[in-house]
């Protein structure tokens, strides 16, 4: 591989010109006509995902502005004034970074210095990057600004959160909302970049990289060069990508993905337990198997696969605010598993409860109950109210696709089916299961009315007299070994 330079990549490779940018359409199709027409606006709001072009067209627009050998609206990127806002030395190029010069100080120069006539080319062009970021008082100060300004003055305002600008600021500009980068045209560019560079990078490895940028291609470039700085031989491949990012080894992803469709728990855990030891972020090995599983459905969109994504998605949720990540994963994941364990795994499972309709296999008895049957899941609703039957349609949802927690909770309750309303009551010792349904309250509203087409409200409660009566017959059936405190 030849001597790379100094400068990195994403700044070596930064767009000059309008024909160099990648995607962005719309941004290019409103500048270039404004451009040819005479007819820029003052002030421009660039919005849209870091990484995806909106300073590098400010600057080409500056550009098109000054250049004195501009043809239609295409910069010379030649002339003593593109090359000095190439090098960011044009003292009519003025960019200012909002995240760090974000007070009423540094808007108040820019207001005093806009009246001044450009001193190098036609135009003085104000690029603010982030701007989002100005206090309260520097936006006040900005807004007579853009209301009124003088002649020759345009500005550029880059944002990655349109939403915390005010509305007042917002009117007086152009908006032009900027996309992610299709992953086709990112590829192509990592590719002629990595040829450019005489590195030799499989396709593979590039489309690793690409999808880790997420539509921003300065993100890809930066990945591409510490990558390339990984590889001792200058050949870049999966492998070597997966180690100089630190990513899960796709291997390992598909591991997961088997031994969850397999119902194989002991090896899920260990795998788990595996990819934790080596030093890899659980969660990325749950983000790479959904792009594992988007990558499979877009070959072979079958059920098993998009039941499957869903329900690693709703695992991804969890994880989110989870402290012991690796445990919260190993449960969920194992509880998934076994949800598509054979057939013949389940009766052990089954032994340990009384029978109830939602079990795998319902000609299984239990040989020695340990706990009454009023508090499982279709026997605790009550026979003589009607919609009992509605009530497993909605427990056996949970189970298969749904919330496995809520499904657990509510399979410790009491239910009582009213003509409007649902209780749903639990034993004193039943507190967590209680507070957990009472925080899932509206969600489970919201299933009912779209599993059943019904409007229910419902009513949790605490069921003391219940309790009672339960320990009063586990000391019928254990006489002198259970005792009851009054």
């Amino acid at each position: 591989m030849g001597d790379l330079p100094l400068e990195a990549l994403y700044r070596k490779y930064r767009p000059k010109c309008f024909n160099q940018i990648i995607d962005q359409e719309q941004a290019k199709l409103v500048l270039q006509n404004a451009i040819k027409k005479n007819k820029v606006s003052h002030a421009y709001i660039f919005a849209g995902p870091r990484g995806t072009g909106k300073t590098s067209i400010a600057r080409i627009l500056a550009k098109a502005l000054n250049c004195p050998n501009r043809v239609d609206y295409e910069p010379c990127c030649k002339c003593d004034s593109c090359l000095a806002i190439d090098k960011g030395i044009h003292p009519d190029v003025i960019e200012l970074d909002a995240a760090s010069n974000r007070g009423i100080d540094e808007i108040r120069r820019i207001r005093d210095a806009v009246g001044f006539r450009p001193m190098m080319g036609n135009y003085k062009v104000y690029i603010v990057d982030e701007f989002h970021m100005l206090t309260r008082e520097a936006f006040n100060a900005l807004l007579k600004t853009l209301e009124e300004p003088p002649e020759k003055v345009v500005f550029v305002l880059a944002t990655t959160n349109l939403e915390r600008v005010p509305p007042t600021i917002i009117s007086r500009c152009q908006v032009i909302q900027f996309k992610n980068l299709s992953e086709k045209n990112m590829l192509q560019h990592i590719k002629n970049v990595a040829q450019n560079e005489q590195m030799s990078i499989d396709e593979e490895a590039a489309l690793i990289i690409v999808k880790r940028a997420s539509g921003s291609l300065r993100d890809a470039l930066s990945m591409l060069e510490q990558v390339s700085s990984y590889a001792q031989d200058g050949k870049i491949d999966v492998s070597v990508v997966e180690k100089a990012l630190g990513l899960v080894p796709t291997k390992a992803v598909e591991d997961y993905i088997e031994a969850i469709l397999k119902g194989d728990i002991v090896g899920l855990v260990k795998l788990i337990d595996e990819v934790y030891d080596h030093g890899y972020d659980v969660d990325q090995l749950v983000q790479m198997s959904l792009e594992f599983l988007e990558k499979k459905i877009s070959e072979n969109p079958s059920k098993e696969y998009i039941d499957l994504a869903r329900k690693i998605f709703d695992i991804s949720k969890d994880l989110r605010y989870a402290e012991n990540k690796r445990l919260i994963l190993k449960l969920l994941s194992t509880n998934l598993a076994q949800q598509y364990r054979k057939t013949e795994a389940q009766p052990a499972v089954v032994e340990s409860k009384p029978k109830t309709s939602l079990s795998e296999n319902s000609n299984v008895q239990p040989q020695q109950p340990t706990q009454p049957q009023q508090i499982q899941a279709p026997e605790s609703v009550t026979k003589e109210e009607k919609g009992s039957g509605e009530i497993e349609k909605v427990l056996e949802y949970l189970k298969t696709v749904g919330d496995i927690a809520l499904f657990v909770a509510l399979s410790q309750a009491q239910i009582k089916v009213k003509e409007k309303e649902i209780e749903i009551s639990f034993l004193p010792t039943q507190k967590f299961q209680y507070e957990y349904v009472k925080q899932k309250t509206f969600e489970l509203e919201f299933l009912l009315k779209s599993l059943l087409k019904k409007d229910f409200t419902i009513k949790l409660v605490i069921d003391e007299a219940r309790e009672k009566e339960i320990l009063k017959k586990l000391r019928q059936m254990f006489p002198g070994k259970v005792q009851i405190e009054e």
